[in-house]
């Protein structure tokens, strides 16, 4: 089971490298724009609530959300430079393996505060709901 829960962890931490090198793939200067645009389309595609098909379709509704982003970013790394990427690639982990404790610390204060705010909630809801 610990060895399943490593395997999890370092695939989780390339997935996260991967995404954080094709946001630094974006942003160098070499990367043309078309290439730029597909790639913003991709993710605004992702995040944004407004889809082609509704997500309450059966199947069809997340099926066109995977197969577009998907797409686009297939798409934006077959355009993308192999050096650009490589070079991504290589800040990314560099930039993710050197975290430090007041990253770690920035964290755990972000965590705190929204615990703290998520009781403040449950204890306005308990008390509207059971008081007044």
């Amino acid at each position: 089971m610990l060895a399943q829960l490593n395997t999890l962890k370092q695939k989780t931490h390339t997935f996260h490298a991967e995404i954080f090198a094709l946001y630094l793939s974006y942003r160098h200067a070499d990367v043309k724009w078309y290439v730029r645009v597909l790639l913003a389309v991709a993710i605004g595609y992702a995040i944004s609530p407004i889809d082609l098909v509704p997500d309450l379709v059966p199947v069809f509704g997340f099926l066109d959300d995977v197969v577009a982003v998907t797409l686009g970013i297939s798409i934006s790394y077959s355009l993308l430079s192999k050096m650009v990427v490589d070079k991504a690639r290589i800040q990314a982990y560099e930039t993710m393996n050197g975290l430090n404790d007041g990253t770690t610390t920035a964290y755990k204060i972000i965590g705190y505060v929204w615990m703290l705010a998520a009781t403040v909630v449950a204890i306005l809801v308990y008390k509207f709901l059971f008081l007044v």
